[in-house]
């Protein structure tokens, strides 16, 4: 049965500056660190004072006994080994990355996430007092959202989370380390977003490249326009309906257009492609995914990919299955985009000398190689637009 997920994303507020010392110190302890390293922490942390200025007036130096120095190298890593045992306070699904939080429960029921997210907001909220960290409650801080079809969504009540009186927002859509996730996952939001960075920013560059000669336009569109089409592309590329991923193609066309001294509408086709070097947007998040099987394959990829992807068993008398990865199951359109199973079914399809390149950028040179081949074949050249 199709599961919907809940999602609650929480906020802390200053998380770096309320990071208390005595109890990071305890953890360190409990964490096995030996006394020299503890004692090292230790003398990074004390003997550190502020002032606070008003309209040119400084305070007497007051002694700080919590947070870290903000900018500095050790700080996110002293955050981390602070909230290392966070994930024990719940026994749901627990994401983080540095200071942003969320918790994840999926069932067929919205009662059942409704129960089991308010049973470990509570907990984790627990948590948070003990450890003297505070959680903003304002309506564009802590949110939550319920993930789902659009014809199930709509069938659904209301997620009601609550926190002693407070009661936590339910929205749309909502934004997770610089990625806009909608309820439907159809990756429209973010493909809004994109194009406007990318429509902005061409724009800019319009207006200076008297400035800029072909050296610097192409510089300059792979510094800061390309790595808009690949920031997670991964969880919105594949759901996107035809008319956005058109409008994808046709804003990269536009930056091409751009580079090479094009007009307006001028053709955009394979051969222009290879002239800059760029891969049409569908082949290029492809690639991406590719890379990240390459990655998980030779063990250069975080432990969690392992969740992801899964290698092939096989027999040393045969060599079929090597380089595979499982493909698993999906019944429905919407579980056959996810990353878990276009990862296997686009690196399943690779030649073998490509699957053992000697490393990344070799793997990701030979791909870009070989999709132009393959494109070059095609007869019609889909990827005209004007």
């Amino acid at each position: 049965m199709l599961e919907n997920s809940g999602m609650i994303l929480i906020d802390l507020q200053k998380a770096f500056d309320t990071i208390d010392h005595e109890i990071f110190l305890m953890k360190l302890e409990c964490l096995g660190f030996s006394k020299s390293s503890i004692n090292w922490y230790k003398s990074y942390l004390e003997n550190r004072m502020f002032l606070v200025n008003v309209e040119n007036e400084y305070s007497n130096p007051g002694d700080l006994t919590c947070g870290v120095p903000q900018g500095s190298i050790l700080g996110p890593l002293i955050f981390l080994l602070y909230v290392n045992d966070m994930p024990k306070s719940v026994d749901c699904d627990l994401y983080l990355y540095a200071d942003d939080t969320c918790l994840v429960f999926s069932d067929d029921n919205l009662k059942s996430i409704g129960s089991s997210l308010n049973r470990n907001f509570s907990s984790l909220c627990d948590w948070f007092v003990e450890n003297k960290l505070s959680i903003h409650f304002g309506e564009e801080k802590t949110k939550c959202i319920v993930f789902g079809t659009k014809k199930r969504l709509k069938k659904l009540d209301e997620l009601i989370i609550r926190h002693k009186d407070i009661r936590i927002k339910q929205h749309k859509s909502v934004t997770y380390l610089g990625c806009i996730l909608d309820d439907c996952l159809s990756g429209e939001s973010m493909a809004t977003k994109i194009l406007g960075k990318i429509n902005g920013r061409l724009q800019f560059l319009y207006r200076k490249q008297s400035f800029l000669n072909s050296h610097l336009r192409r510089t300059l569109g792979n510094a800061l326009i390309q790595p808009h089409f690949d920031y997670a592309s991964s969880a919105w590329y594949p759901n996107l309906n035809k008319k956005f991923s058109k409008k994808v193609q046709i804003a990269q066309n536009k930056c091409i257009r751009f580079c090479l001294y094009f007009g307006n509408r001028a053709h955009i086709g394979i051969n222009e492609f290879k002239e800059i070097k760029w891969l049409p947007t569908k082949e290029r998040f492809q690639q991406c995914v590719c890379v990240s099987a390459y990655k998980f394959w030779n063990k250069i990829t975080p432990s969690y990919m392992s969740e992801i992807y899964h290698s092939v068993e096989y027999s040393h008398s045969t060599c079929r299955g090597m380089f595979r990865l499982q493909q698993p199951y999906r019944n429905l359109n919407i579980g056959q985009k996810g990353l878990s199973y276009i990862g296997p079914r686009y690196w399943n399809a690779l030649r073998s000398d490509l699957k053992s390149s000697k490393n990344t950028n070799i793997f990701k040179h030979n791909m870009k190689d070989e999709y132009f081949n393959l494109l070059t074949k095609k007869e019609n050249d889909i990827y005209v637009y004007y």
